[in-house]
């Protein structure tokens, strides 16, 4: 009888215990509430319910307003339908200036202006996607994202400041492979092959994009799925980087 008694005392306590919480956190929670929304008028401290059609059909909350504004003055970018008028000189200057900036045919392209060597690299602010920069382009990246962007691109001038002059290359028999000018075609008409390897290099609007340099953008940057009509060529794309001399 006792031990019944002992079960049924506990348990009341343990109701009572539950009630109190229950009643201090409502109150406590309503208390909090106020504090927060303090002085505000009703209308501002009022939260409305809305459901999940009313939310995808317009914008709400305090920028609902604002985001038409926003998104206007964004630029629009390259029209992607504009006429793409290149030159066989178009192409062979920007081979040329693309050679520049890598060590050889396939290497990673040098970064040509200053970094902050002792900071995490800021690259995907303006590779991430690509854009223009007070009439310079800079380029999306061609592969998938690698947020360490410094383990394979590095400073085409030397980033030490004390350094007068960037010390000579250390004399070597390597040489690379020149690049191959153009793509082999089925027949007259055909879509050309891609003329180099894809590793690393799965985002082909990053050098023939609508922000391409004139001479390699392609002439119809809409379509999207290039591989579908550019197959890789069997032979360059395992052909290695690099040869020896004699």
């Amino acid at each position: 009888m006792s031990r019944q008694r002992g079960l049924e005392v506990g348990l009341v306590v343990a109701l009572s215990v539950a009630a109190i919480g229950l009643v201090t956190g409502v109150t406590g929670t309503g208390r909090e509430v106020r504090e927060y929304v303090g002085d505000r008028p009703a209308a501002q401290s009022e939260v409305e319910a809305r459901g999940y059609a009313d939310m995808r059909a317009a914008p709400h909350g305090p920028n609902a307003a604002a985001q038409g504004e926003w998104f206007d003055q964004l630029p629009t970018g390259p029209d992607v339908f504009a006429p793409v008028v290149q030159t066989a000189e178009d192409r062979a200057a920007a081979l040329a200036r693309r050679a520049t900036r890598r060590a050889y045919d396939g290497a990673p392209p040098t970064i040509p202006h200053a970094i902050d060597q002792l900071a995490v690299p800021s690259c995907l602010a303006c590779h991430d996607r690509g854009k223009v920069i007070a009439g310079m382009t800079a380029p999306r990246m061609s592969h998938a994202r690698h947020d360490s962007c410094v383990q394979c691109h590095v400073v085409s001038d030397d980033p030490r400041r004390a350094v007068a002059a960037t010390p000579p290359a250390p004399e070597t028999l390597f040489v690379g492979l020149e690049s191959v000018r153009g793509g082999e075609r089925a027949w007259p008409g055909a879509p050309p092959t891609t003329p180099h390897s894809t590793l690393m290099r799965e985002r082909c609007d990053a050098c023939h994009g609508t922000l391409g340099a004139l001479g390699m953008r392609s002439t119809h940057p809409w379509r999207q799925s290039c591989v579908q009509c550019h197959a890789p060529s069997a032979a360059l794309d395992q052909r290695g980087p690099t040869a020896r001399r004699p």
